[in-house]
């Protein structure tokens, strides 16, 4: 425990951050099963919506390098308080420019300002839970992540009952949106101060990039993230054109990849704790991108019926050992130099770039050569913590 902040603040903190957590992921969780809808709404084609959905993590990727600089002037409690409202107020203009029949371009936009208020809270929110962490005295950040898992899976189960009832997106956003406010408001005043800067530390950049240390982190977190949303776009279509799996055989593989990333990061904390990050880094990534290897040279090799089994038990583990990965990072990012928030949000730009353009590069890679192949590249880069994260300094973490 910090010995500034009094033994039973960092459990109301904790909480307090768990609910942050829990209603970032469930509003980004809602939107998922609405966007059917609103491509009929809006009749765009598929590479219109296509292009609209770039938006968020466009947006995202323009405040993320600022909002740590934001964080490290004002607190990341504070901080985070106004970037919860703002983000809930963000969600708004997208159901709007649905009700209207606004054109791409105005979804794009609407997107656009969605993904930015998500960005900063992304920083701000893990900038607030370093702080709970270094409170307690032991790893609680991969609860957290964990936590915005389970509210994007009650998001989406929301996102889909609205839509079945027919409810508008607008009515949907309000009412998810003024519920999480009426709870985690009030809750949100046991947030706690950021731990004190030295009187010569260097003033925090307006604009954070890796530098330093942070460069293989960044990296590390570029491919763990790429990973990830490689897994989600490109899993089931492996499964379904290589391995000649049914349409509910073939979701199975990012059903169990999901699973498995979400309890491991319910019992990440005590991995972390047990291991030190740098060690669950190396071993948990390893582990992962093992499993995926293992799984997909069977299924190459068997063919069926054992192909589609051991294509998704290669993603499943694939999902447990990547699923502190990331957390680890963040936090490992988070007692880099006097300030956490500018470390995140560095740490944190390389992830989601990874995210980003990962499902890009299996395509490209499968149009050069076949998706069998392309995949492959997402073990390689889970592999890639492993050499990174070797050599962080021995002092660091």
């Amino acid at each position: 425990m910090r010995p500034d902040v009094p033994t039973t603040l960092p459990r109301r903190a904790r909480l307090a951050v768990a609910l942050t957590f829990a209603a970032n992921g469930s509003v980004f969780g809602s939107w998922a099963p609405r966007v059917p809808e609103v491509k009929a709404a809006l009749d765009l084609s598929d590479g219109m919506l296509g292009l609209a959905l770039l938006a968020p993590g466009a947006g995202s990727l323009l405040t993320l390098p600022l909002a740590g600089g934001v964080a490290a002037r004002w607190g990341s409690g504070r901080t985070t308080r106004w970037a919860l409202v703002t983000f809930f107020l963000a969600s708004l203009p997208i159901a709007w420019v649905a009700a209207s029949g606004g054109g791409v371009a105005a979804l794009f936009g609407a997107l656009l300002l969605f993904g930015a208020t998500m960005g900063a809270l992304d920083v701000l929110m893990n900038a607030q839970g370093i702080t709970v962490e270094q409170a307690y005295g032991r790893s609680v950040l991969s609860s957290f992540h964990a936590v915005f898992s389970l509210g994007a899976l009650g998001g989406t189960l929301v996102g889909s009952l609205a839509a079945a009832q027919h409810v508008p997106l607008l009515w949907q956003f309000v009412v998810l949106g003024a519920s999480w406010l009426a709870v985690v408001l009030p809750l949100s005043a046991a947030f706690l101060p950021d731990p004190p800067v030295p009187d010569d530390a260097p003033r925090p950049p307006v604009f954070a990039v890796p530098r330093g240390p942070l460069i293989p982190l960044a990296v590390a977190a570029f491919a763990v993230l790429l990973a990830e949303g490689s897994t989600a776009d490109w899993s089931a279509v492996l499964l379904r054109d290589s391995f000649d799996a049914g349409p509910a055989a073939a979701g199975a593989a990012f059903a169990a990849f999901s699973a498995t990333m979400t309890l491991g990061r319910l019992v990440g904390d005590r991995v972390l704790t047990h291991l030190g990050r740098r060690r669950a880094v190396r071993s948990f990534a390893g582990s992962g991108a093992a499993g995926l290897a293992a799984g997909l040279l069977v299924a190459e090799l068997a063919g069926p019926p054992v192909a589609v089994p051991a294509a998704v038990v290669g993603f499943l583990l694939l999902g447990a050992g990547i699923s502190i990965t990331f957390p680890a990072l963040l936090a490992e990012a988070g007692v880099t130099g006097p300030r956490a928030a500018p470390a995140l949000a560095a740490v944190s730009s390389g992830g989601y770039v990874g995210f980003l353009v990962g499902p890009t590069v299996i395509g490209g890679l499968a149009e050069l050569t076949s998706l069998e192949v392309a995949i492959w590249f997402v073990v390689a880069m889970t592999l890639l913590p492993v050499v990174l994260v070797r050599n962080r300094p021995p002092g660091a973490g």
